[in-house]
């Protein structure tokens, strides 16, 4: 058997695959014979995007060599791959190949190569192995005829094949969101955010918690960003309330959350599903509106002044009290009111006991006011400083007079004295 074999192999040495890559030297072997394999895990998860290493290895061998110092030296061997170019398509797989074809270079007999394929597995891809065609192709030396013992001549030839890699994808949670819906959430306030999510993907996650969390440069961070779901079968729909806060910065629009599910996948490894991006609408801040106009006092006096407020925002101040800040030449023993709940648009009317000095300069004053209110959430919040405009004008006609002290004494003593004289003539009609 095994002098059959040489005897063979003798003849292919003499008619065609002969090949000495040294001088003095001459082989037989086959073609190069390459396999293709995927290095490390193949394993992979549906919608992500990624780098699938393929490894090229040439396992075609020497079967037979002698040496003759008469020989011509060759450069090339028969089981080298020279000039390899490999191709990864998708084949029937859920998947995108996103690379091109790959030149390697050439692949000698026992050697290997490897390079890698940037490779899309598709949203909803569903779990289970698949096959990725490789192509390769390359040519090799086919025949070397030796002329004389300085001259060879070299006969090449291509060849395309197609050989494959298997895939395994796996089965995983998919958060898929049903409905975002926001309660009285206003810029510089806290609101709820009720979320119905699905399980979209082919895995049940086993200790499964909904995640809320924010991004970066947005104005609506989550207060209370998780939910305990525990079992998080396929297809289950669960709906979760999360307490959210907009900074004073936000306007009335709609800003980003993510969301996804940290949970126990089949294998029992810890995983975090593909995050989801949600939008969260924000009304704007509430605001407050002195509306009255200016109250008109006079120095010396004392009074109640009324200052309206309107609420100007885009949501309801719940138990709204209203202060004002009264400074020289004002004073006053009763500076707060209470206002009441007030919706978008309405007023209230607060009343304020205020005394003026008597030294007060006749001018139009401002004093600061605000109002300090609830949200939804029955969080206490202050507004922006207002104005409460007040008037101080001096007295005219008798009006002055009877604020003047030297008027006001002589007037006292002419009512003493007209009350001294009618006594005394009522007195003489009764003798």
């Amino acid at each position: 058997m095994n002098f059959t074999r040489t005897a063979i192999m003798g003849i292919v040495l003499i008619l065609c695959l002969c090949a000495p890559v040294m001088a003095a030297e001459k082989v037989i072997s086959g073609p190069p014979d390459l396999r293709v394999s995927i290095e490390g895990s193949n394993e992979y998860y549906p919608d992500t995007m990624v780098t699938i290493p393929v490894k090229i290895e040439n396992i075609g061998t020497i079967d037979y060599s002698s040496q003759n110092l008469a020989n011509v030296a060759r450069e090339d061997r028969p089981n080298t791959a020279k000039n390899v170019v490999v191709s990864l398509a998708d084949g029937d797989a859920p998947v995108s190949v996103k690379t091109d074809s790959q030149l390697v270079g050439d692949i000698a007999g026992g050697s290997r190569t490897a390079t890698s394929f940037d490779v899309r597995i598709n949203d909803g891809a569903t779990a289970g192995t698949y096959v990725l065609p490789v192509t390769l192709e390359y040519t090799y030396l086919y025949y070397a005829d030796e002329l004389s013992n300085d001259a060879l001549k070299y006969q090449y030839r291509t060849k395309t094949e197609t050989l494959s890699v298997e895939i395994v994808i796996k089965p995983d949670v998919q958060v898929t969101v049903i409905s975002a819906d926001v309660i009285e959430l206003n810029a510089g306030t806290e609101g709820y955010l009720t979320v119905a999510v699905q399980n979209g993907g082919q895995d049940t996650g086993q200790q499964a918690t909904l995640v809320l969390s924010s991004v970066s440069g947005s104005p609506v961070t989550p207060t209370d960003g998780s939910y305990y779901i525990g079992e998080f079968a396929p297809g289950e729909t669960v709906t979760a309330n999360f307490k959210v806060a907009a900074s004073s910065d936000a306007s009335d629009s709609s800003y980003p959350l993510n969301i996804a599910v940290t949970y126990e996948n089949s294998d029992g490894d810890k995983v975090t599903s593909k995050l989801v991006t949600i939008g969260v609408p924000v009304g704007g801040e509430i605001t407050f509106e002195v509306v009255s106009e200016a109250y008109v006092m006079y120095p010396a006096e004392k009074g109640t002044i009324e200052v309206v407020y309107k609420n100007t925002g885009g949501a309801t101040a719940y138990d709204a009290t209203s202060r004002i800040s009264a400074v020289d030449p004002f004073t006053s023993n009763d500076d707060t009111a209470y206002l009441g709940d007030m919706a978008p648009g309405e007023t209230a009317t607060a009343y304020y006991q205020v005394s003026v000095s008597d030294d007060a300069t006749i001018k139009a004053y401002g004093l600061d006011t605000e109002i300090r209110y609830k949200d939804s959430l029955k969080n206490s919040v202050i507004s922006e400083p207002m104005k409460a405009k007040v008037t101080i004008q001096s007295r005219s006609g008798i009006g002055t007079m009877l604020t003047d002290p030297i008027v006001l004494t002589v007037l006292l003593f002419v009512i003493l004295g007209a009350g001294y004289y009618l006594y005394q003539q009522r007195k003489q009609k009764q003798k």
